[in-house]
């Protein structure tokens, strides 16, 4: 629950008793929502606590400052532009709601003295200082903070949510929002707070004690609720892929079928004429040596006919070693996720267990406040050890990481990947550019001689690249018709019956001078002609990294 009107203004006396005297030192930063500013006056320093958390907004002194995440808001970073080093001059809260603006004097980001300031000797140049504000609306389902000049103009805001139909955005000015009706409204107060003595900051030692153990229990919650999603997401991720490798195997299973056909076959001799689509031999493999009907491709010979049957033979039997590895790994990597998803249930259920008495509201003052610090300094430690699992998952590979927006403005961005990467069946990787220009960058700058390139002929499309791990390594049949596939899937002729596609070692792949975007000329390449398979598809779709 959200700190009341009528408890933030037993808070701000505290926070008034250092105006006029304090000095910002510092902004720090908690999360996105919190933020504290370090303020010393003569002899203490205090650490002022400012969230907009939905559900727990509050203002009041803590003892000790918060660790900092390693990338700040870029309102943060604004704050302290303007704030470090101002003088804090007062508090009010407006209207009586839970609006608090503080005032203070600050040196403007921008100033600059002037030439004939700098050529003076007989005094140091001091620069100006200006009035500027800070309001934070601690209001429960909209709350925000706004940074003001002189004449109450919006320099900067956290987000751009506001409470009410108000339209405020940097360079407007400051409204707040319509006061409540209800003169009744939010004049609820906790914990004795009026009982207790604003100079010695007692007010703000009970609403961080008990704030401590709600925003831990919040915290825990966010952590498992993310943490949880994302586990049974790499789950489901990983019996598809399972489901895959399985239906791999049992196709590689089967290699022993391939090698009797072909033998078999070589009983056809001058029993097969081009064109025809079966033939029946003598099952020399059964016992009662009874005829058998072997299907044949119309298109072959009935030479051609055998040579495929060894030939998946082979393939089959030299690929079945690979996919039982990749099964195992993946299972094993499935069963991890499993353990880690019933870890994390179990830390849910043991979270802010803890031996409660019966009879805590009987218990002296002292005795409920140091159960109470206890209880928050454990359901503490429970959430950072939450944090340290989901590293430890991440670092294991059983989970992986979080992407992250950039959130610091003029922050130099990661490294944009020109292509989405993909598995072959044999586990190759099969990378498929994003765009014309990143097609470009693609097929001259990361591909290598030996790798395979594919483009859907004569159709607009993405250059598609197998990565050979050895320069004379055979392209296998599975790994070819795999990044067919996806150059046929990521073109415009995608929907036709059959496509063909263009393929060749990367280094007969040239970019002439001139050459539009994703143009390049092709050499020694050959054509296949494939139809989308939906299950190879589905397969490859599930296999991007």
């Amino acid at each position: 629950m959200t700190l009341s009107r009528a408890e933030i203004e037993l808070i701000l006396p505290e926070v008034d008793a250092v105006a006029g005297r304090g000095v910002v030192q510092r902004v720090l930063e908690f999360d996105p929502h919190t933020r504290i500013l370090q303020l010393r006056e003569p002899g203490n320093t205090h650490y002022l606590c400012l969230c907009t958390q939905p559900q727990v907004t509050r203002i009041h002194f803590i003892r000790h400052r918060s660790q900092q995440p390693p990338t700040p808001t870029a309102f943060t970073m604004q704050l302290r532009r303007w704030l470090q080093g101002a003088l804090f001059e007062r508090v009010t809260q407006l209207q009586g709601d839970r609006i608090v603006r503080m005032d203070f004097r600050a040196v403007d980001p921008a100033w600059e003295p002037d030439e004939e300031e700098l050529a003076a000797e007989d005094s140091p140049v001091r620069a100006p200082r200006v009035a500027v504000a800070l309001v934070v609306e601690l209001t429960g389902r909209h709350p925000n903070w706004y940074l003001l000049d002189a004449k109450d103009m919006i320099i900067g805001q956290a987000s751009r949510q506001s409470l009410g139909e108000r339209v405020l955005q940097p360079g407007s000015a400051y409204q707040p929002p319509q006061a409540p009706q209800n003169s009744d409204y939010g004049q609820k107060v906790r914990w004795g707070l009026e009982e207790l003595d604003p100079g010695e900051f007692e007010r703000s030692a009970k609403v961080e004690e008990h704030y401590g153990t709600q925003v831990s229990a919040q915290n825990f919650e966010t952590i498992h609720r993310a943490l949880s999603s994302r586990l049974r997401k790499r789950l489901k991720q990983l019996d598809r892929r399972v489901g895959h490798i399985e239906g791999d195997l049992e196709r590689a299973e089967s290699s022993d079928e391939f090698r009797r056909r072909g033998e078999l076959l070589q009983s056809a001799w001058g029993k097969v004429e081009r064109g025809d689509k079966s033939v029946r031999v003598v099952d020399f493999y059964d016992e009662s040596m009874a005829e058998v009907e072997i299907a044949l491709d119309p298109s072959w010979s009935l030479e051609q006919n055998i040579e495929y049957n060894f030939h998946e033979y082979r393939r089959l039997k030299d690929a079945r070693a690979q996919i039982e590895d990749r099964l195992l790994e993946s299972m094993e990597l499935r069963d991890a996720v499993a353990d880690a998803l019933q870890k994390l249930d179990e830390a849910a259920e043991a979270f802010g267990t803890a031996d409660e008495p019966r009879t805590l509201a009987q218990l002296s003052p002292n005795a409920r406040d140091a159960f109470i610090r206890e209880r928050a300094a454990q359901e503490k430690d429970q959430v950072e050890a939450l944090e340290a699992f989901e590293t430890e998952l991440i670092a294991a590979g059983t989970l992986k990481p979080k992407r992250t927006r950039q959130q610091q403005s003029g922050r130099d961005k990661p490294a944009r990947v020109p292509y989405r990467k993909f598995r072959s069946f044999h586990g190759h990787v099969i990378m498929v550019g994003r765009g014309a220009s990143d097609n470009d960058t693609l097929s001259t700058s990361i591909a290598r001689g030996r790798d395979m390139w594919f483009h859907a002929r004569d159709w607009a499309g993405s250059h598609v690249l197998l990565r050979m791990d050895q320069r004379k390594e055979e392209l296998k049949n599975e790994d070819l018709l795999d990044a067919a596939t996806l150059a046929a899937w990521f073109s415009k002729g995608k929907n036709d019956t059959l496509i063909d596609v263009t393929y060749t070692r990367a280094k007969y792949i040239r970019k002439p001078k001139g050459f539009p975007p994703g143009r390049v000329t092709v050499a020694d390449a050959s054509t296949i002609g494939l139809s989308l398979e939906q299950e190879r598809l589905k397969r490859l779709m599930d296999s991007e990294e």
